[in-house]
């Protein structure tokens, strides 16, 4: 789909780190077209590394005005009414005693809102889920799958597998990792049986993770390929949940947001060690 990234105030290692995927046709003006996987991918290290500047992103989008766009770093923030994405400016809070009565696809979105962020701090039965992959493209496959089933707020039961691949490892994600070619040929299982184990661990329960797009389109990929049906289980994007409850959070990285809540982090990218910090991350922000 087509893409446009606008950056302001960027440090000059970012413009040059967006060439990869995009082509700057101005002075921090990006185009391109990427897959909504990638473009995800492409949004969270644009807000990782943009410090104090500001980016905004549209895209084509299968609604009634046909685009999308996110904002960040800026005093104006995306918002869904009813379907339709308008621009709210943030200012101080005040009386609304003699505001105007809202429309009624308001209070309908608001109501719906509202119940949806109730029944997700409700959840008391959950698993947590992470991949790690080969890379971002649809090609990648994954080398690792990690799964946490939660109860009443604990961690109950884990799962975790290696996988067998026939894709190469990169030096990036040897040393991002610490996974290694010899330790998915001596340790790894194939992806069908990682799969149908994987499977059924989760059961029906609702899947947490964090940008679980990103492992969800992995996944669906993974039981296409080797013949099981496709996951339909109830899900939460942590990422999503912690933009909404963390509005003087500038980053939404799974590190920044770490550090935001004061979590420490002991060790990252294996996907075990990942469905724990998800798991305390989300937990933290449903006491917010």
């Amino acid at each position: 789909m087509m893409i446009v990234v606008t950056l302001n105030c960027c440090p000059a290692k970012l413009r040059g780190d967006l060439t990869r995927w995009l082509m700057e046709i101005d002075t921090g003006v990006f185009v391109g077209n990427l897959t909504a996987r990638v473009r995800d991918a492409v949004w969270e290290r644009i807000c990782l590394n943009i410090g104090n500047g500001r980016a905004t992103m549209v895209y084509s989008a299968n609604n009634e005005q046909k685009l999308a766009f996110r904002i960040h770093g800026a005093s104006w923030e995306p918002v869904d009414y009813d379907g339709i994405k308008l621009v709210r400016r943030n200012f101080p809070a005040k009386d609304n005693s003699d505001d105007r009565k809202q429309s009624k696809a308001v209070i309908r979105h608001m109501a719906h809102m509202k119940a949806k962020t109730a029944r997700r701090e409700h959840i008391s039965r959950y698993a947590v889920i992470d991949l790690e992959t080969t890379g971002l493209q649809d090609d990648d496959e994954i080398i690792e799958i990690g799964a946490v089933m939660i109860a009443d707020g604990e961690p109950l039961e884990t799962y975790s597998a290696l996988i067998r691949c026939e894709k190469s490892l990169s030096q990036q994600i040897v040393s991002l990792t610490g996974i290694t070619e010899e330790m998915l040929q001596t340790d790894g299982i194939s992806l069908k049986d990682a799969m149908e184990q994987l499977l059924s661990f989760l059961g029906d329960h609702e899947l947490i993770g964090y940008n679980i797009r990103f492992d969800l389109a992995f996944l669906h990929r993974a039981c296409q390929q080797v013949g099981l049906p496709l996951i339909q289980n109830k899900q939460t994007d942590v990422q999503q949940y912690a933009r909404k409850k963390l509005k003087q959070c500038r980053k939404f990285g799974m590190d920044a947001v770490a550090a935001f809540l004061e979590l420490n982090v002991e060790r990252r990218h294996r996907a075990l060690d990942d469905c724990l910090l998800t798991f305390r991350i989300f937990e933290k922000l449903k006491e917010k």
